[in-house]
Protein backbone atom coordinates (compact mmCIF):
# COMPACT_ATOMS: atom_id res chain seq x y z
CA UNK A 1 0.00 0.00 0.00
CA UNK A 2 1.45 3.32 -1.12
CA UNK A 3 0.13 6.31 0.85
CA UNK A 4 0.84 9.90 -0.18
CA UNK A 5 0.49 12.58 2.50
CA UNK A 6 0.04 16.27 1.68
CA UNK A 7 0.74 18.46 4.69
CA UNK A 8 2.62 21.44 6.06
CA UNK A 9 5.70 20.04 7.73
CA UNK A 10 8.48 21.17 10.07
CA UNK A 11 10.29 23.50 10.24
CA UNK A 12 6.88 25.16 9.84
CA UNK A 13 5.70 26.06 13.35
CA UNK A 14 2.02 25.74 12.50
CA UNK A 15 0.11 23.39 14.75
CA UNK A 16 -1.20 21.64 11.63
CA UNK A 17 2.35 21.02 10.45
CA UNK A 18 3.30 19.60 13.82
CA UNK A 19 0.23 17.36 13.71
CA UNK A 20 1.08 16.18 10.21
CA UNK A 21 4.60 15.30 11.30
CA UNK A 22 3.50 13.21 14.28
CA UNK A 23 0.67 11.37 12.52
CA UNK A 24 3.05 10.60 9.65
CA UNK A 25 5.54 9.20 12.14
CA UNK A 26 2.85 6.98 13.69
CA UNK A 27 1.74 5.70 10.30
CA UNK A 28 5.34 4.99 9.33
CA UNK A 29 5.98 3.17 12.62
CA UNK A 30 2.92 0.95 12.06
CA UNK A 31 4.77 -0.97 9.34
CA UNK A 32 1.51 -1.34 7.40
CA UNK A 33 2.57 0.61 4.32
CA UNK A 34 4.95 -0.64 1.67
CA UNK A 35 5.67 2.97 0.72
CA UNK A 36 4.88 6.30 2.37
CA UNK A 37 5.58 9.62 0.65
CA UNK A 38 5.09 13.08 2.16
CA UNK A 39 4.55 16.00 -0.20
CA UNK A 40 5.61 18.51 2.38
CA UNK A 41 5.04 22.23 2.55
CA UNK A 42 7.43 24.58 4.30
CA UNK A 43 9.46 27.70 3.75
CA UNK A 44 12.85 26.99 2.23
CA UNK A 45 14.79 28.24 5.24
CA UNK A 46 15.14 26.11 8.34
CA UNK A 47 16.26 22.56 9.02
CA UNK A 48 13.98 19.96 7.48
CA UNK A 49 13.49 16.69 9.39
CA UNK A 50 15.11 13.62 7.96
CA UNK A 51 14.49 11.09 10.73
CA UNK A 52 11.24 9.40 9.76
CA UNK A 53 12.84 6.11 8.87
CA UNK A 54 12.21 5.03 5.27
CA UNK A 55 9.49 7.65 4.70
CA UNK A 56 10.13 9.74 1.60
CA UNK A 57 9.82 13.49 2.29
CA UNK A 58 9.61 15.77 -0.72
CA UNK A 59 9.42 19.50 0.05
CA UNK A 60 7.68 20.28 -3.21
CA UNK A 61 5.55 23.31 -2.27
CA UNK A 62 5.74 26.50 -0.26
CA UNK A 63 3.08 28.71 1.32
CA UNK A 64 2.11 31.81 -0.70
CA UNK A 65 3.08 30.20 -3.98
CA UNK A 66 0.56 30.06 -6.80
CA UNK A 67 2.40 26.95 -8.02
CA UNK A 68 1.71 24.87 -4.88
CA UNK A 69 -1.33 23.02 -6.24
CA UNK A 70 0.33 22.33 -9.58
CA UNK A 71 3.47 21.04 -7.86
CA UNK A 72 1.49 18.72 -5.59
CA UNK A 73 -0.73 17.33 -8.35
CA UNK A 74 2.21 16.81 -10.67
CA UNK A 75 3.98 14.79 -7.95
CA UNK A 76 0.82 12.82 -7.21
CA UNK A 77 0.41 11.81 -10.85
CA UNK A 78 4.03 10.65 -11.02
CA UNK A 79 3.77 8.68 -7.78
CA UNK A 80 0.45 7.01 -8.70
CA UNK A 81 -0.41 6.10 -5.08
CA UNK A 82 -3.14 3.83 -3.77
CA UNK A 83 -4.42 6.53 -1.44
CA UNK A 84 -3.94 10.22 -0.56
CA UNK A 85 -4.30 11.87 2.86
CA UNK A 86 -4.49 15.70 2.92
CA UNK A 87 -3.87 17.43 6.27
CA UNK A 88 -5.80 20.65 5.77
CA UNK A 89 -6.20 23.98 7.55
CA UNK A 90 -7.87 27.20 6.46
CA UNK A 91 -4.67 29.15 5.76
CA UNK A 92 -1.96 26.53 5.25
CA UNK A 93 -1.31 27.64 1.68
CA UNK A 94 -0.52 31.22 2.64
CA UNK A 95 -1.83 34.64 3.64
CA UNK A 96 -2.62 35.67 0.06
CA UNK A 97 -6.32 34.87 -0.64
CA UNK A 98 -5.52 33.89 -4.22
CA UNK A 99 -2.63 31.53 -3.44
CA UNK A 100 -4.51 30.06 -0.47
CA UNK A 101 -7.66 29.38 -2.49
CA UNK A 102 -5.60 27.83 -5.28
CA UNK A 103 -3.87 25.53 -2.80
CA UNK A 104 -7.12 24.61 -1.05
CA UNK A 105 -8.44 23.24 -4.34
CA UNK A 106 -5.75 20.53 -4.19
CA UNK A 107 -7.82 17.82 -2.45
CA UNK A 108 -10.74 18.47 -4.82
CA UNK A 109 -8.45 17.82 -7.80
CA UNK A 110 -6.71 14.88 -6.15
CA UNK A 111 -9.99 13.17 -5.34
CA UNK A 112 -10.82 12.99 -9.03
CA UNK A 113 -7.79 10.74 -9.53
CA UNK A 114 -7.30 8.68 -6.35
CA UNK A 115 -9.11 7.72 -3.14
CA UNK A 116 -8.66 10.76 -0.91
CA UNK A 117 -9.06 11.40 2.81
CA UNK A 118 -8.99 14.95 4.19
CA UNK A 119 -8.43 15.99 7.80
CA UNK A 120 -10.14 19.35 8.27
CA UNK A 121 -8.85 21.04 11.42
CA UNK A 122 -11.02 24.13 11.22
CA UNK A 123 -14.68 24.58 10.42
CA UNK A 124 -14.38 28.30 9.77
CA UNK A 125 -18.03 28.35 8.80
CA UNK A 126 -18.89 27.88 12.51
CA UNK A 127 -16.23 30.28 13.87
CA UNK A 128 -16.49 33.88 15.05
CA UNK A 129 -15.05 35.49 11.92
CA UNK A 130 -14.98 38.97 13.44
CA UNK A 131 -12.98 37.86 16.48
CA UNK A 132 -10.58 36.02 14.17
CA UNK A 133 -10.03 39.16 12.06
CA UNK A 134 -10.86 36.97 9.08
CA UNK A 135 -9.96 38.50 5.72
CA UNK A 136 -12.57 39.17 3.07
CA UNK A 137 -14.90 41.55 4.89
CA UNK A 138 -18.50 40.91 3.90
CA UNK A 139 -17.35 38.03 1.68
CA UNK A 140 -15.70 36.16 4.59
CA UNK A 141 -18.77 33.99 5.36
CA UNK A 142 -18.94 32.96 1.71
CA UNK A 143 -15.25 32.05 1.77
CA UNK A 144 -15.80 29.97 4.92
CA UNK A 145 -18.64 28.04 3.27
CA UNK A 146 -16.51 27.54 0.16
CA UNK A 147 -13.70 26.03 2.24
CA UNK A 148 -16.13 23.57 3.81
CA UNK A 149 -17.51 22.58 0.42
CA UNK A 150 -14.03 22.07 -1.10
CA UNK A 151 -12.84 19.92 1.78
CA UNK A 152 -15.96 17.79 1.85
CA UNK A 153 -15.54 16.64 -1.76
CA UNK A 154 -13.04 14.03 -0.57
CA UNK A 155 -14.14 10.44 0.05
CA UNK A 156 -13.87 10.66 3.85
CA UNK A 157 -13.51 13.79 6.02
CA UNK A 158 -11.73 13.49 9.35
CA UNK A 159 -12.54 16.05 12.07
CA UNK A 160 -10.60 16.60 15.29
CA UNK A 161 -13.75 17.62 17.22
CA UNK A 162 -16.83 15.45 17.66
CA UNK A 163 -19.34 18.27 17.32
CA UNK A 164 -17.77 19.27 13.97
CA UNK A 165 -18.20 15.69 12.77
CA UNK A 166 -21.79 15.65 14.00
CA UNK A 167 -22.53 18.95 12.21
CA UNK A 168 -21.19 17.67 8.88
CA UNK A 169 -22.72 14.21 9.26
CA UNK A 170 -26.13 15.82 9.65
CA UNK A 171 -25.54 17.34 6.21
CA UNK A 172 -24.81 14.01 4.58
CA UNK A 173 -21.00 14.12 4.67
CA UNK A 174 -19.05 10.90 5.36
CA UNK A 175 -17.10 11.88 8.49
CA UNK A 176 -14.74 10.31 10.99
CA UNK A 177 -13.97 11.80 14.39
CA UNK A 178 -10.26 11.53 15.20
CA UNK A 179 -9.18 13.59 18.23
CA UNK A 180 -5.72 15.12 18.05
CA UNK A 181 -4.57 12.96 20.95
CA UNK A 182 -1.03 12.49 22.23
CA UNK A 183 1.91 13.05 19.92
CA UNK A 184 4.18 10.90 22.11
CA UNK A 185 3.72 8.11 24.61
CA UNK A 186 2.44 9.95 27.73
CA UNK A 187 4.94 10.69 30.48
CA UNK A 188 4.02 12.36 33.76
CA UNK A 189 6.95 14.75 34.13
CA UNK A 190 8.06 15.86 37.59
CA UNK A 191 7.54 19.54 38.33
CA UNK A 192 10.63 21.71 38.49
CA UNK A 193 11.10 24.30 41.21
CA UNK A 194 10.81 27.29 38.88
CA UNK A 195 7.38 28.92 38.67
CA UNK A 196 6.84 29.28 34.93
CA UNK A 197 3.84 29.89 32.69
CA UNK A 198 3.91 28.61 29.11
CA UNK A 199 2.23 30.11 26.03
CA UNK A 200 2.89 27.93 22.98
CA UNK A 201 1.20 28.67 19.66
CA UNK A 202 1.42 31.00 16.69
CA UNK A 203 1.17 34.69 17.59
CA UNK A 204 -1.99 36.47 16.46
CA UNK A 205 -4.27 39.07 18.05
CA UNK A 206 -7.03 36.54 18.73
CA UNK A 207 -4.66 34.22 20.64
CA UNK A 208 -4.92 36.43 23.74
CA UNK A 209 -1.21 36.88 24.38
CA UNK A 210 -1.53 40.60 25.24
CA UNK A 211 -4.07 39.75 27.94
CA UNK A 212 -1.77 37.04 29.31
CA UNK A 213 1.21 39.40 29.52
CA UNK A 214 -0.91 41.95 31.39
CA UNK A 215 -2.03 39.24 33.83
CA UNK A 216 1.56 38.05 34.24
CA UNK A 217 2.78 41.56 35.10
CA UNK A 218 0.08 41.89 37.75
CA UNK A 219 0.83 38.50 39.29
CA UNK A 220 4.56 39.06 39.32
CA UNK A 221 4.04 41.60 42.10
CA UNK A 222 2.63 38.75 44.20
CA UNK A 223 4.99 36.04 42.91
CA UNK A 224 8.38 37.72 42.26
CA UNK A 225 9.90 34.47 40.86
CA UNK A 226 7.14 34.01 38.30
CA UNK A 227 8.27 33.68 34.67
CA UNK A 228 6.49 33.57 31.33
CA UNK A 229 7.80 31.67 28.31
CA UNK A 230 6.35 32.60 24.91
CA UNK A 231 7.09 30.08 22.17
CA UNK A 232 5.94 30.33 18.57
CA UNK A 233 6.27 32.60 15.58
CA UNK A 234 3.81 35.15 14.24
CA UNK A 235 0.77 33.90 12.34
CA UNK A 236 1.08 34.18 8.56
CA UNK A 237 -1.77 36.72 8.47
CA UNK A 238 -0.17 38.84 11.20
CA UNK A 239 3.55 38.71 10.41
CA UNK A 240 4.52 41.73 12.55
CA UNK A 241 2.29 41.04 15.52
CA UNK A 242 4.86 39.29 17.71
CA UNK A 243 7.52 41.91 16.99
CA UNK A 244 5.14 44.77 17.82
CA UNK A 245 3.92 43.12 21.01
CA UNK A 246 7.46 42.45 22.18
CA UNK A 247 8.37 46.10 21.61
CA UNK A 248 5.29 47.25 23.53
CA UNK A 249 6.42 45.27 26.57
CA UNK A 250 10.11 45.97 26.09
CA UNK A 251 11.93 45.81 29.41
CA UNK A 252 9.33 43.67 31.20
CA UNK A 253 11.21 41.29 33.48
CA UNK A 254 10.64 37.57 33.58
CA UNK A 255 9.44 37.11 29.99
CA UNK A 256 11.28 34.86 27.53
CA UNK A 257 10.46 35.15 23.83
CA UNK A 258 11.73 31.95 22.24
CA UNK A 259 10.29 32.32 18.75
CA UNK A 260 10.17 29.14 16.72
CA UNK A 261 11.20 25.99 18.57
CA UNK A 262 12.22 22.65 17.11
CA UNK A 263 10.39 19.41 17.76
CA UNK A 264 13.31 18.26 19.89
CA UNK A 265 12.77 21.22 22.24
CA UNK A 266 9.03 20.84 22.81
CA UNK A 267 9.21 18.33 25.66
CA UNK A 268 11.54 20.61 27.64
CA UNK A 269 9.11 23.52 27.16
CA UNK A 270 6.50 21.54 29.06
CA UNK A 271 9.02 20.16 31.56
CA UNK A 272 9.89 23.71 32.70
CA UNK A 273 6.26 24.88 32.88
CA UNK A 274 4.06 24.73 35.95
CA UNK A 275 0.98 26.01 34.13
CA UNK A 276 0.15 26.03 30.40
CA UNK A 277 -2.08 28.93 29.37
CA UNK A 278 -4.59 29.04 26.49
CA UNK A 279 -5.87 32.64 26.72
CA UNK A 280 -7.48 32.62 23.27
CA UNK A 281 -10.12 35.25 22.49
CA UNK A 282 -11.38 33.12 19.59
CA UNK A 283 -10.77 29.61 18.33
CA UNK A 284 -11.00 27.76 15.05
CA UNK A 285 -10.99 24.22 16.37
CA UNK A 286 -9.20 21.76 18.61
CA UNK A 287 -6.03 22.67 20.51
CA UNK A 288 -3.00 20.44 20.21
CA UNK A 289 -1.40 22.34 23.13
CA UNK A 290 -4.06 21.05 25.52
CA UNK A 291 -3.35 17.47 24.46
CA UNK A 292 0.38 18.03 24.83
CA UNK A 293 -0.12 19.43 28.33
CA UNK A 294 -2.07 16.26 29.21
CA UNK A 295 0.65 14.10 27.64
CA UNK A 296 3.38 15.61 29.82
CA UNK A 297 1.29 16.11 32.98
CA UNK A 298 0.89 19.88 33.07
CA UNK A 299 -2.06 21.86 34.44
CA UNK A 300 -3.92 24.20 32.07
CA UNK A 301 -5.71 27.54 32.35
CA UNK A 302 -7.96 28.27 29.36
CA UNK A 303 -10.48 30.77 28.11
CA UNK A 304 -14.06 29.54 28.39
CA UNK A 305 -14.62 29.42 24.64
CA UNK A 306 -17.29 27.03 23.40
CA UNK A 307 -14.75 25.04 21.34
CA UNK A 308 -12.46 24.46 24.32
CA UNK A 309 -15.32 23.48 26.61
CA UNK A 310 -16.61 20.98 24.05
CA UNK A 311 -13.14 19.58 23.48
CA UNK A 312 -12.66 18.94 27.20
CA UNK A 313 -16.06 17.23 27.45
CA UNK A 314 -15.44 15.08 24.37
CA UNK A 315 -12.19 13.72 25.79
CA UNK A 316 -12.81 13.85 29.56
CA UNK A 317 -10.17 16.52 30.12
CA UNK A 318 -10.14 19.15 32.84
CA UNK A 319 -8.87 22.72 32.72
CA UNK A 320 -9.19 25.79 34.92
CA UNK A 321 -11.45 28.10 32.92
CA UNK A 322 -11.52 31.89 33.05
CA UNK A 323 -13.99 34.31 31.50
CA UNK A 324 -13.00 35.15 27.93
CA UNK A 325 -11.18 38.51 27.59
CA UNK A 326 -11.49 39.19 31.33
CA UNK A 327 -8.16 40.19 32.88
CA UNK A 328 -9.30 39.85 36.48
CA UNK A 329 -10.79 36.40 35.83
CA UNK A 330 -7.54 35.25 34.20
CA UNK A 331 -5.53 36.51 37.19
CA UNK A 332 -7.80 34.61 39.59
CA UNK A 333 -7.46 31.35 37.66
CA UNK A 334 -3.68 31.67 37.32
CA UNK A 335 -3.31 32.60 40.99
CA UNK A 336 -5.28 29.52 42.02
CA UNK A 337 -3.04 27.11 40.10
CA UNK A 338 0.21 28.91 40.90
CA UNK A 339 -0.61 28.79 44.61
CA UNK A 340 -1.84 25.20 44.89
CA UNK A 341 0.28 22.23 43.95
CA UNK A 342 -2.61 19.98 45.02
CA UNK A 343 -5.01 21.51 42.48
CA UNK A 344 -2.36 21.33 39.75
CA UNK A 345 -1.64 17.72 40.59
CA UNK A 346 -5.30 16.68 40.63
CA UNK A 347 -5.93 18.22 37.22
CA UNK A 348 -2.77 16.93 35.56
CA UNK A 349 -3.21 13.39 36.91
CA UNK A 350 -6.82 13.29 35.71
CA UNK A 351 -5.82 14.45 32.23
CA UNK A 352 -2.86 12.09 32.14
CA UNK A 353 -5.23 9.20 32.81
CA UNK A 354 -7.61 10.38 30.07
CA UNK A 355 -4.85 10.76 27.47
CA UNK A 356 -3.98 7.06 27.81
CA UNK A 357 -6.93 6.32 25.50
CA UNK A 358 -5.57 8.77 22.91
CA UNK A 359 -2.03 7.52 22.44
CA UNK A 360 -0.36 7.61 18.99
CA UNK A 361 -1.30 4.01 18.22
CA UNK A 362 -5.00 4.81 18.78
CA UNK A 363 -4.79 7.77 16.40
CA UNK A 364 -3.07 5.60 13.80
CA UNK A 365 -5.76 2.93 14.13
CA UNK A 366 -8.54 5.48 13.54
CA UNK A 367 -6.81 6.74 10.42
CA UNK A 368 -6.49 3.23 9.05
CA UNK A 369 -10.25 2.80 9.49
CA UNK A 370 -10.85 6.07 7.59
CA UNK A 371 -8.40 5.06 4.85
CA UNK A 372 -10.15 1.71 4.37
CA UNK A 373 -13.51 3.46 4.14
CA UNK A 374 -12.16 5.63 1.33
CA UNK A 375 -10.73 2.60 -0.49
CA UNK A 376 -14.04 0.79 -0.18
CA UNK A 377 -16.02 3.76 -1.50
CA UNK A 378 -13.79 3.87 -4.58
CA UNK A 379 -14.20 0.11 -5.03
CA UNK A 380 -10.51 -0.58 -4.60
CA UNK A 381 -9.68 -4.19 -3.83
CA UNK A 382 -6.84 -3.12 -1.52
CA UNK A 383 -7.20 -2.83 2.26
CA UNK A 384 -4.87 -1.89 5.10
CA UNK A 385 -4.67 -4.44 7.96
CA UNK A 386 -5.91 -3.09 11.28
CA UNK A 387 -3.44 -2.60 14.09
CA UNK A 388 -3.51 -5.09 16.94
CA UNK A 389 -4.96 -3.74 20.17
CA UNK A 390 -2.48 -1.79 22.27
Amino acid sequence: MHLVIVSPFPPSITGIGQYGYHVTRSLANSGLFSRLTVLAGSARNGQHPNHLGRTEINYCWQPDSLQARQAILSSVKQLNPDLIWVNLGASIFGKSPLSNLSGLLTPLSAARMFPTVVTLHELIELADLRALNAPGGALAPFGARLLTWIATQADVICLTMQHYADWLSARGVDCAYIPIGAYHEPELLNEEEACELLFFTTLAPYKGLKLLIEAFLRLRAEFPQLRLTIAGTSHSRFPNYGYELKNNFNGAHGIRWLGQVSEDEVKDLFRRAKVVVLPYAASTGSSSVLYQAATWGRAVVASDLDEIRKMTLENNLRVQFFENNNLESLCISLRLLISSSAIRRAQSQHNFKSIQHLRPKATCSRYIQAFNRALEKRQSTKRIPQLEAA
